[in-house]
């Protein structure tokens, strides 16, 4: 029951952050390979993308942040 008194590491909003390649938690977000735990899983994701292991749903289309951008008219452009 020792690892019980152990407090879990976390983010400053209580997240528990952990490694997206083997599951392992982070002690910190100021780890220099973060989000991975250390270089080969950073390596290992880097390979997954490469090797087309991960795609997007669907193409990528030029106005699907259209909405998000700043019109010519909006007067918060400091004209």
């Amino acid at each position: 029951m020792a690892n019980a008194d152990k407090p879990k590491p976390m983010g400053n909003d209580g997240t528990v952050y952990k490694c997206p390649m083997c599951r392992a938690i982070l002690p910190h977000i100021n780890v220099p390979t973060f989000p991975f735990c250390s270089d080969k899983c950073r390596l290992l994701d880097l390979g997954n993308w490469l090797d087309g292991k991960y795609t997007s749903s669907r193409p990528i289309d030029p106005t699907d942040h259209l909405e998000d951008m700043p019109r010519t008219d909006d007067p918060g452009l400091g004209r």
